[in-house]
């Protein structure tokens, strides 16, 4: 799969869900996660004030050459337009070797939602070209099929994250716009940055698995105020008498805890200092200090309690005699239109189901701004659609746009690019050569 081109679902029927087998330490890892989109969010303030110090930046300078970064102008985020965000988060093992957690985050402003979409560290992968050209530069060697968590690996750690990126890229068909990498120790440090998390421990936990390596779990029922290393007792421990159905309801409750605190504005200038040390010392990221400023502007925006978990869909099964997951192509491209693009497969005449990223979308600019029409087209064709060249509209100009579709029920996908848009069916104001018409209207900017 390209990660430039998108393929349209066409299904006859909508397939439900398989339900997967809980993992905790992805679970675990979700918390971290939560907080590191904060963190993004957040970074401009922490980035400015350490930039004012120090003089220099704690996340990636604007020199760095990103995969994909963000297109959003400082001018769309103080207007505070909509974004939609990609983010890949990598948790390193103990020698920082393989990407053992891996997730995509999604953000979208208009719903003020997080998706995040967790890719087993073992599913079966072929490397993309781009991949196998990074890593043969760097002298280095690699299979050509293996499991996603190794493409870090077999890249070091100068390009390790750049190829991660890549490889899902090609995996899930969509654009990165940053990456962010996280030291396992960056849990403890995150809860000790904010001073801790009080919230009621359900029930005695008690759990000695010293020997293993595991740390010792032993918290005390009651209204409790947790440091790190107290919860990271808490959402390890497992021995529940409804299992993992109370495993999760417990890590969900501090979750909400956790973020609650973490968004709260006393709290981020009480601890601002502690902050600017966690991202410094336990987060790599291609953020720049610009996108940092851009993206605080979101932060009244981010609705911590609108969070969707997904896996990738597929089943384990051996290979020979290696362990992998394999991922299902098609169920993948539902699961990716469906979080990515907030698009359901609608059914069209014949019975089969597609959507507007399978038809040629003409923009034409019905305003006053020159170069809006082409801005927008190249926004439609980085999000996966099929654009054709851009044009001027010579009728009477409207406040809202106007996306006209030759059939009912295309074109909704569409609606959240702009500031106000409606779908309307004109099948003879359409030309011949495309699908859907946009007439930009004089509220887009």
């Amino acid at each position: 799969m390209n990660g430039k081109q998108r393929r349209p679902v066409r299904r006859t029927e909508r397939t439900a869900p398989k339900k997967r087998g809980f993992n905790p330490f992805k679970v675990f890892f979700k918390i971290v996660i939560s907080i590191v989109l904060a963190f993004v969010m957040l970074a401009g303030g922490a980035c400015f004030a350490y930039y004012k110090i120090t003089g220099n930046t704690p996340f990636a300078d604007d020199g760095v050459i990103s995969n994909n970064a963000s297109e959003t102008s400082l001018l769309d985020a103080l207007l505070k337009r909509n974004i939609k965000l990609n983010v890949a988060v990598f948790g390193v093992d103990k020698d920082g070797t393989r990407t053992d957690v891996i997730f995509v985050v999604h953000y979208d402003s208009a719903t003020e939602g997080i998706s995040l979409v967790s890719i087993p560290r073992d599913t079966r992968i072929s490397l993309a070209d781009e991949v196998k050209a990074n890593i043969t530069a760097e002298g280095r060697s690699y299979n050509q099929v293996t499991k996603i968590n190794a493409v870090h690996a077999y890249s070091g750690e100068k390009m390790g994250c750049q190829n991660a990126v890549l490889q899902i890229e090609d995996l899930l068909g969509i654009k990165i716009d940053h990456y962010v990498k996280v030291d396992l120790e960056a849990f403890r440090a995150i809860v000790d940055a904010i001073g801790g998390v009080d919230m009621y421990v359900p029930q005695d936990m008690y759990w000695d698995m010293r020997d293993t390596g595991d740390p010792l779990i032993n918290l005390k029922e009651g209204q409790q105020h947790l440091d790190g290393d107290k919860a990271e007792q808490l959402v390890r421990f497992r021995h529940y008498s409804n299992g993992d159905v109370d495993r999760i309801e417990v890590q969900q409750l501090f979750l909400n805890a956790l973020a609650e605190k973490v968004l709260s504005t006393e709290t981020i200038l009480k601890n601002l200092p502690d902050f600017i040390s966690v991202m410094y010392k336990y987060i790599e990221t291609d953020v720049s200090l610009s996108d940092a400023l851009k993206y605080v502007n979101y932060i009244d925006k981010l609705d911590m309690s609108k969070i969707s978990m997904e896996t990738l869909p597929g089943v384990g099964q051996y290979v020979g005699k290696i362990s992998y997951f394999i991922y299902d192509p098609e169920e993948t491209r539902e699961m990716v239109d469906r979080v990515f693009y907030s698009v359901d497969p609608v059914t069209s005449d014949d019975g089969t189901q597609t959507d507007s990223k399978a038809l040629l979308i003409e923009v034409a600019n019905g305003g006053s701004i020159n170069g809006l029409a082409a801005q927008y087209s190249k926004k439609l064709e980085n999000s996966g659609y099929r654009v054709a060249s851009p044009t001027n509209y010579s009728g009477q100009q409207n406040t809202y746009t106007r996306i006209q579709v030759k059939n009912e029920g295309v074109g909704s996908d569409l609606v959240s690019f702009f500031t106000d848009a409606k779908v309307e069916v004109a099948p003879n104001e359409v030309d011949d050569d495309v699908d859907i018409r946009i007439i930009l209207g004089t509220k887009e900017k």
